[in-house]
């Protein structure tokens, strides 16, 4: 067998290696082992040039190779077929784009299934031919025989493009590719423009970076809604109200707006079907015009999140922006779409309905309680230990200060918030609807759904994600992924900045069950994502019992000589005096 071919086994097998989890075997998904399509006798050649000029690393080509055929094998695995590529790289083909991670699944998911792709198998070539890039693919279709030339350009090891054309055509044959769905964020904004910007194919989202925005005589919120009736509908969270609700009327009537205010609940337990149909209702009060008269969230994302549900859902939709009061709103919920309320589990009804714009106006933070700030922190840390080594940096260095300013007036807390909405846009931009099921910010959402979900705890969002990232870098440590010295430095960060590692009443049990949970929402398989040293990711489908038990052991070990990060009910967002 030649060394090309040994490699390529090696990558397969090493992808291939865990099809089917411990965790999935205990669960009984049986209908993980079933076989894949029918077959049908014919093929599909494919040649693959890797462009000489961009000179990938040796493997980059084999490792490509292996994960289509991995994704041929068992569909389920074209997620990590995507992983190949970069965040935003894209396929193109007869001239339509399909760009992002989303769009990359989109394209290959339909085409293995409409082509009846059944097998796929590198053929013969030499080593020199292989230096040069040159792959030649075999695939089994149901299509009938088909040519392709695939022209990758690599950039880090992963896929920056990825050009596709057809050079010999069956006659009569059925078309080989779907239409192309675009789904790329623009980046090309001006310095008076968004400070960024999302597409989901349908609605482009503005996200905008503003401080002070219902200063008196300040028509930047009534300029870019384009308020054109004299009216504006603001829902808003109840406590928000108490604290800016004069300070709105007085600015509505500086810019010359009558303010048609909803004032609605917004803490954690209230994430509701009761909340829900509230705005409902209130939707129908201030029945707001079609597309002029867009609703405005203000609040922390229980409000955004239920406000955003309700619009999707009223008259079929209607237009709403945000405007997040919280640090956890502002880093974590500024770039996504998706809305949601609590319903027999953690954002049970939903459903991705894009705002059409979102401001950012951290002037809100000077009075929002210190572990609501902390909530926050739990999810910039979760981008810093498996995306941007910037954040931990940043964290280490300034982290306990920035807390006590409530990020405020630094340059250092500027910082960590562009770069804390930089990370989601980079990561989950190019895929606002999710189509890729492993997503390194999904990293600290493996274990934290459970969390949130035991009324024994009622930990903040921000929270339990902590508590997550905690347990499940020492999970990475246990696999050989983290090093002990980054795992130690995590600890002893977190300390410092009064996070939560854990709170009285979790075990060892819990992470097992919350393991097993969350496999059904992953769709049969865990893909949890593991830190890969701080600022880097992997992903695993098996984390095993006993692995459970000695990362819960060394958390143990820990919490004894720091028993300030061991929480308490007392703590939780409904306690008395709490904020």
């Amino acid at each position: 067998m030649a060394a090309w071919q040994l490699l390529l086994l090696a990558a397969y097998e090493l992808r291939a290696g865990s099809l089917l989890t411990n965790a999935q075997r205990r669960a009984g998904l049986r209908h993980l082992q079933t076989g894949g399509p029918a077959r049908r006798s014919s093929t599909i050649a494919m040649v693959a040039s890797v462009p000489k000029h961009d000179k990938p690393s040796s493997s980059a080509p084999l490792e490509l190779v292996a994960a289509l055929k991995l994704a041929v094998d068992d569909r389920r695995r074209v997620d990590e077929l995507v992983t190949c590529f970069d965040y935003s790289g894209s396929v193109e083909v007869d001239g339509r784009q399909y760009v992002g991670q989303g769009a990359v699944k989109r394209f290959f998911h339909a085409l293995f299934l409409d082509a009846n792709v059944h097998d796929l198998t590198l053929l013969g070539g030499d080593e020199a031919s292989m230096a040069k890039g040159d792959l030649y693919l075999l695939l089994e279709t149901g299509a009938g025989p088909r040519q392709l030339l695939l022209r990758p350009v690599f950039t880090g090891g992963l896929v920056a493009s990825l050009s596709l054309r057809e050079t010999v055509v069956p006659p009569g044959a059925a078309p080989l590719f779907s239409p192309a769905l675009q789904s790329a964020p623009d980046s090309s904004t001006g310095p008076d423009g968004p400070a960024w910007e999302t597409f989901d194919g349908r609605v482009r989202q503005r996200i905008w970076r503003r401080t002070d925005l219902f200063a008196a005589g300040n028509t930047f919120l009534k300029d870019t809604l384009e308020l054109s009736t004299g009216r504006i509908i603001l829902i808003v969270d109840a406590t928000v109200w108490a604290l800016y609700g004069p300070k709105m009327d007085a600015w509505a009537a500086s810019v010359d707006l009558i303010l048609d205010a909803v004032v609605a609940p917004g803490n954690e337990d209230q994430k509701t079907m009761e909340t829900f149909c509230f705005l409902l209702d209130e939707l129908k009060r201030v029945d707001p015009l079609r597309r002029s008269e867009p609703v405005l969230a203000v609040g922390g994302g229980v409000l955004t999140d239920t406000t955003g549900f309700a619009c999707a859902c009223w008259r079929r939709g209607v237009p709403w922006c945000r405007l997040p009061t919280t640090l956890l709103g502002m880093v974590d919920a500024s770039v996504g779409i998706k809305v949601a309320i609590n319903y027999h589990r953690k954002n049970g009804v939903g459903h991705f309905f894009s705002p059409l714009h979102t401001f950012v106006d951290s002037s809100f933070l000077g009075t929002l309680p210190l572990p609501e700030i902390r909530s926050g922190v739990g999810e910039i840390m979760k981008a810093a230990l498996v995306h941007d080594v910037r954040l931990w940096e940043l964290m280490q260095e300034h982290g306990p200060r920035l807390i006590r300013e409530r990020f405020m007036d630094s340059v250092e807390a500027d910082a960590v918030i562009k770069i804390s909405v930089d990370a989601m846009l980079q990561c989950i931009g190019p895929d606002l609807w999710e189509e890729a099921l492993l997503r390194p910010m999904d990293f600290g959402h493996s274990f934290s759904r459970t969390l949130e979900a035991d009324e024994r705890f009622q930990l903040r969002h921000g929270e339990a994600v902590a508590i997550d990232c905690v347990f499940s870098s020492l999970l990475a440590e246990q696999k050989g992924i983290l090093p002990s010295q980054q795992a130690d430095a995590l600890l002893a960060l977190y300390a410092r900045l009064g996070l939560p590692c854990s709170i009285a009443g979790i075990t060892a049990e819990t992470y097992k069950r919350a393991r097993d949970e969350i496999v059904v929402h992953r769709d049969g398989l865990l893909r949890a994502p593991l830190p890969a040293g701080i600022g880097s990711c992997n992903y695993v489908d098996d984390i095993s019992d006993a692995e459970i038990e000695r990362a819960f052991e060394r958390l143990q070990d820990f919490m004894r000589a720091n028993p300030e990060v061991l929480w308490d009910p007392s703590k939780s967002f409904n306690a008395p005096g709490a904020n």
